[in-house]
């Protein structure tokens, strides 16, 4: 096993790993109880236990996305990812709206075309995009490779870093496209997240840092058929990730 993001450690990650899917493995558990407590008419929290059931998913999703990426980040076999990677899109299903969870949509269907995953899980996504409706060009882009009768809309839900990708999308050009993507890879995309709540984590808190990943930026090679070594010493680019398949 090989480190993806040197940034960090394999021990460190590796703990994150197993810190943070014990914290999930509780979550559930509690869920569970609050169920229990449901049936019984038992409540034992100020707000209804559906509520609390509803906000604990959101924590469960929350860490499984930090665990997923933690496991690119350590080195792990695509094979282990792509068991997180599928627990992360479950965990999306009751749990997902566009205005408080953009990147994880992103994330989830750019990994989902890196994987070439199954489309019974594929459109479990689109289900979820149907349903909210968010107008967003890039969204739109990556559904439309796996359903190309998806329209793809011009406006963005968050211009910044990513209105930068309809540039390098529209071009005809694959040395211009591959510019572009190592310009939006160097210069947008890190710098674009300031208002993150990850951003600079590995200055602040190694500890509870899971790693930089731009999947979309993978997504975007693979649909437009770059060549990936082109990437393969850029920031942020998942390599290995573009070049195997699962």
């Amino acid at each position: 096993m090989e480190i993806r993001d040197r940034r960090s450690t394999e021990e460190r990650l590796t703990e994150f790993i197993t810190v943070y899917s014990g914290f999930i493995e509780e979550d559930f558990q509690y869920i569970e109880e609050l169920k229990q407590d449901e049936e019984a008419g038992t409540p034992k929290n100020r707000l209804p236990n559906l509520e609390v059931i509803k906000n604990v998913r959101q924590t469960i999703s929350l860490h499984q996305n930090e665990v997923m990426l933690a496991t690119y980040s350590a080195g792990f076999p695509l094979e282990t990812f792509k068991k997180e990677y599928l627990k992360f899109v479950e965990s999306l299903i009751s749990t997902w709206y566009s205005n408080s969870g953009y990147t994880d949509m992103l994330w989830a269907l750019s990994i989902g075309i890196l994987l070439e995953i199954d489309d019974e899980v594929f459109d479990k996504l689109v289900d979820l995009v149907r349903k909210d409706d968010p107008v967003d060009y890039l969204i739109d882009y990556l559904i439309h490779y796996r359903q190309p009768d998806w329209a793809i809309r011009d406006d963005f839900m968050f211009p910044r870093p990513y209105v930068f990708t309809e540039k390098i999308t529209q071009t005809g050009s694959a040395v211009e496209a591959t510019k572009l993507l190592q310009f939006y890879l160097e210069k947008e995309w890190y710098q674009g997240h300031r208002d993150t709540g990850w951003y600079d984590l590995h200055k602040v808190n190694i500890d509870n840092y899971y790693g930089y990943w731009s999947f979309e930026a993978g997504a975007i090679c693979k649909i437009m058929g770059l060549n990936p070594d082109d990437f393969k010493e850029v920031d942020y680019f998942p390599y290995d990730l573009v070049v195997e398949e699962d």
